[in-house]
This record gives C-alpha cells, structure tokens and sequence, in this order.
C-alpha cells in the first residue's frame, strides 16, 4: 500500500507533474492553484500564435486548457482520468494577448465517471468559455485521498 500524501505533498506533487508536461509547456499553460476537487489553471493565448483568421484566439485553443483543468481537478482526488466527452460553448473571445485563467471543479464524482464544470476568464474576470465534462475513471493514485 502506497504511503498517503498530505495536502501540502499532494500540491507539490501536482505541480511537479504539471510543470513537467511537454504539452502544458507547448501550449503555454501553467498550474496555479491545487485545492481538493478543484484546480485553477492559466494560459498566456496570443492571437498571433494562438489566432485564427478573425484575429482573435482560436476556440480550439482554450479547449486543452479546459480539459487540463478538468484532469487536474480529477487527479487532486485521486482518479487517473481520460476525458469520455464535453460541451462548449464560446461566450466572448479576446484579440488581445492576455492570461486566461480557468477554474475546474468537480460536480459529480461516481466510481467509473466524474463530471466537471470549467471556467475560462479573461484579466477583466468576464467570462469567456464555459466547459461541462464527462472523465472516465481508469485507475487511482493510491496515495492521494479523496478527500483532503
């Protein structure tokens, strides 16, 4: 049996593994904030490089932020986690180069699924993408608890 991390070791832990994550770095995201059953996320988006062809950020780049999120958030209870399905709808955009942040938490948490709810903000706090998701559960980390 797995030796139970507490909630400061699960934080460090998470961030070691995030930071480390070639796409994170590849999409110019990063882990901010680890609470049980929630994770905040950041992306720096750029319309040059994240553009699409109205000069504004691409949608399909705010979705990997949120499906990020949304195995973070998973993972701080500990559930190994593969994204089933989700939804998105797009509310605002930016054709600014900005830090958009994301909150993932969970809603539904059963034994072979788990449901989260994501927001994406803009630095004016408006909301910009909104994001429900279906994780499957393929495992567990043992040593993270459920509840912290």
């Amino acid at each position: 049996m797995a030796n139970v991390m507490n909630a400061q070791e699960i934080k460090e832990w998470m961030y070691h593994k995030f930071e480390e994550n070639a796409f994170m770095k590849l999409a110019d995201i990063s882990i901010l904030e680890v609470t049980c059953g929630a994770c905040k996320m950041a992306m720096d988006v750029d319309p040059k490089k994240h553009g699409n062809r109205y000069g504004v950020v691409h949608g399909g780049a705010f979705f990997p932020l949120a499906d990020t999120a949304m195995g973070a958030a998973c993972y701080s209870i500990g559930a190994k986690v593969v994204t089933l399905s989700s939804s998105v709808n797009f509310i605002r955009n930016t054709a600014e180069k900005c830090r958009v942040i994301a909150t993932a938490t969970l809603i539904h948490v059963g034994h072979s699924t788990i449901v989260c709810r994501v927001d994406i903000e803009g630095p004016d706090g408006r909301k910009m993408v909104d994001v429900t998701g279906t994780m499957f559960v393929v495992g567990h980390f043992d040593e993270i608890p459920q509840k912290w």
